[in-house]
């Protein structure tokens, strides 16, 4: 058990004020003075996704022991970052990830890599599923069989539905209907969300149980719990599930508001210092984004949280391009920059919303794809 709370945030893996403000009266966020410009925000992605692109295997894959999920976030960087994901050098790159991800499953299962399958499962299917939906959607369209992807994610959604826990959870194995935990149901909920998003049918009471569960994690100092039944706050868990949560088509603005303060107190310098730096501020910014999204009066506090994550990852990054290994992740040594990078230049786009779970509402879909 020790190991797989070590690992909770890898695949890539605290106290919070009571609520007693009125919306639009929330603390405001730590952020260090002189947000990063458009400029250079853009510039340092760049660098990464073009370090990225000199470094992808042979095979299409980048990462190490965790090459699917890895390649999964890269993936994701370079569909987040770009109108048309599919067009040019880094398009070719993009499917050459794509189609090695696609031959590591069989009728939808993904192999499992280390400790964890969910991971796996999860980042993999959230990726195909979001290069499926940009094929609908760009007018640059991928160098693959597009009716093939949508059947992969059709049978890996299956798979991960077949193995949600009695609970409502997902377990890092597959088969293990007793067990559950956070993180493994935070990357199979946001799965199934994208895959629904462009009109993959999905079992909804699955996805709902899934919600559900998370929102039973969450503890009264409005952090949320490595697993249902504990009553420690997570502190990049937290982040992972109030990115889930705000996926939800009912906004509980209760459990998100109390989520949103706990982030807030704790800062985006506080989530630097963590294990799993990288892990806890994709998942921050996104949260952030999706609650300014739904809670306007809150923007100003989340634009700040959000630019307080990336002034601490430009800071990061190294003059080749790349983001370096950090904290638990490094001790591993089991991973490649790769891991980082990809993270890193995902995080960066995340204001720019050009992934599904990006946004509150899925996209609008050409009328001959809507049943």
């Amino acid at each position: 058990m020790a190991r797989k709370r070590l690992a909770y945030m890898l695949i890539v893996a605290m106290v919070a004020l009571p609520m007693r403000t009125s919306l639009g009266q929330a603390e405001q966020a730590q952020t260090p003075a002189g947000p990063p410009t458009a400029d250079a925000l853009k510039a340092a992605r760049d660098k990464g996704l073009d370090w990225l692109a000199k470094n992808q295997a042979a095979d299409g894959s980048w990462g190490g022991e965790y090459s699917i999920a890895v390649t999964s976030f890269a993936c994701l960087s370079y569909m987040a970052s770009a109108d048309e994901p599919f067009a040019g050098e880094r398009g070719k790159a993009l499917v050459r990830g794509l189609s090695y991800i696609v031959g590591k499953q069989t009728d939808g299962v993904f192999v499992q890599q280390g400790h964890t399958w969910i991971h796996v499962q999860g980042f993999a299917t959230l990726a195909l599923s979001e290069a499926y939906g940009r094929s609908l959607l760009c007018k640059t369209k991928p160098d693959m069989d597009t009716g093939k992807l949508k059947a992969v994610i059709t049978k890996a959604v299956k798979a991960i539905q077949d193995n949600q826990s009695n609970s409502g959870g997902w377990w890092y194995t597959r088969g293990s209907k007793a067990q559950h935990e956070g993180s493994t149901t935070v990357t199979a909920v946001q799965a199934l969300v994208s895959a629904a998003n462009f009109g993959i049918a999905i079992d909804a009471k699955v996805l709902e149980r899934g919600f559900e569960y998370l929102k039973k994690c969450q503890n009264d100092d409005g952090g949320f719990d490595y697993k249902l039944g504990d009553t420690i706050s997570m502190k990049e868990g937290t982040a992972a599930d109030v990115a889930t949560l705000a996926l939800m088509k009912k906004f509980d603005y209760r459990v998100m508001v109390n989520g949103y303060k706990f982030l807030i107190k704790l800062t985006p310098p506080g989530i630097s210092k963590e294990r799993f730096p990288y892990y806890g501020h994709f998942y921050g910014c996104m949260g952030m984004r999706l609650l300014g999204e739904e809670l306007r009066s809150y923007r100003k506090n989340t634009d700040a949280y959000i630019a307080g994550a990336q002034k601490d990852l430009l800071s990061w990054q190294k003059a080749d391009g790349s983001w370096p290994l950090k904290r638990w992740i490094v001790q591993s040594a089991k991973e490649t920059p790769a891991y980082s990078t990809a993270f890193a230049a995902l995080i960066l786009s995340v204001p720019e919303a050009r992934l599904s779970i990006f946004n509150r509402k899925p996209p609008t879909l050409p009328d001959a794809i809507v049943d």
